[in-house]
């Protein structure tokens, strides 16, 4: 039996080989990940008709081979999807070579990486409107219009720092070490998106720090499970909360802003090549060997940033003034509509208003 407490593994009861092993990969026992080497390994010993993982470890390799396949079937059977598979090889895997046990993944037979099932559609520019108006928060706001004007990755976007943010040149700085594939590069800044700025820092009390930071600590940036929490929340009440067909996500999710992005700049004939610059892409060799002159990215930058317009010709930036006064306003009705809700539901649904 495996020892358990309040439900989950108790790592001081465990098989000393297991424990010696876990001692030197903390990581696995402080994400419960252990608990999955742990299902391997009685799956093991089961099918060895052994009684410890002394035992397993003692054992020809090539019976080892053999049961991980059955083990493998197994979980293909239970339609355990391919990647937690692969990380159940991954750490059995692991685990044997810190006892000099090499398992070659080509003896498994590890299932291959198919591609997401997810179809994802562009949303509408209507859409992206109700978003930006919709929300309550001036940081969520900006967020949303920071992935979609510049086409940012969210945790690019969360990780975006006040002093990598060039209103003068008019660029955001992205650097090496939160890009994605690992190179830096510049994004041009939308005029939408530039007056949003031009707002939103004349509040930010900082001259360093990151921009969607914890209250009170610029040193820390809010994590995604916040974010992911108030923008879902605004999705429900926006009622654009539709899931994909298969199901697995909401149809707007952030990174449908990034795509968004890149299909309004194709659309406007912006330079394929520098397209990917800006979005950090994986660079070809043609890509490496591109390299525009300021003349042709004002040019470019020029034609993007009429592409990239949330609310067109029509749009006027808003004053300071203005968009604090309307805050309030709107705080205001906030408060009066909770205070209707709880002295007068009736009035409420007269006035269809709940």
């Amino acid at each position: 039996m495996i020892p358990r407490r309040r439900g989950r593994i108790e790592v001081s009861r465990l098989e000393k080989p297991l424990r010696d092993y876990l001692t030197l990969n903390p990581s696995l026992v402080k994400r419960n990940h252990h608990y999955v080497l742990v299902k391997v390994l009685e799956f093991l010993k089961e099918d060895l008709r052994v009684n410890s993982i002394e035992e397993v470890l003692k054992t020809d390799p090539k019976e080892i081979v053999l049961s991980l396949r059955k083990y493998i079937a197994k979980l293909v059977g239970e339609g355990l999807s391919t990647k937690s598979i692969r990380f159940h090889l991954y750490l059995i895997r692991s685990f044997l070579s810190f006892y000099d046990i090499e398992i070659s993944p080509k003896k498994l037979k590890i299932p291959r990486k198919v591609g997401k099932s997810r179809i994802d559609r562009i949303p509408s520019l209507a859409e992206i409107q109700k978003l930006v108006m919709g929300t309550r928060s001036r940081r969520l706001r900006l967020a949303i219009m920071v992935m979609a004007l510049c086409g940012l990755r969210l945790n690019e976007c969360l990780s975006l720092r006040r002093e990598w943010i060039d209103l003068e040149r008019g660029f955001i700085i992205i650097p090496p070490e939160i890009a994605k594939t690992g190179k830096g590069r510049e994004v041009p800044i939308p005029s939408e998106l530039k007056e949003e700025l031009k707002r939103y820092l004349e509040n930010y009390p900082y001259e360093r720090g990151y921009i969607f930071c914890v209250e009170g600590n610029p040193e820390k940036k809010i994590p995604k499970a916040r974010f992911y929490e108030s923008y879902i929340e605004l999705l429900k009440r926006l009622g654009l909360d539709k899931r994909t067909p298969d199901g697995t996500a909401y149809q707007l999710h952030p990174h449908v802003l990034r795509k968004w992005y890149r299909t309004m700049l194709e659309s406007a004939g912006v330079n394929k090549l520098l397209i990917d610059l800006w979005m950090g892409h994986n660079s070809g060799i043609e890509k490496v060997y591109y390299l525009p002159t300021p003349e042709i990215i004002k040019a470019e930058s020029d034609k993007a940033d009429k592409a990239l317009r949330i609310f067109g010709s029509k749009y006027a930036p808003m004053t300071s003034e203005k968009a604090e006064a309307l805050e309030e306003a709107i705080k205001f009705y906030e408060k009066l509509m909770d205070h209707l809700a709880r002295k007068n539901p009736r009035l409420l649904r007269e006035l269809g208003i709940s």
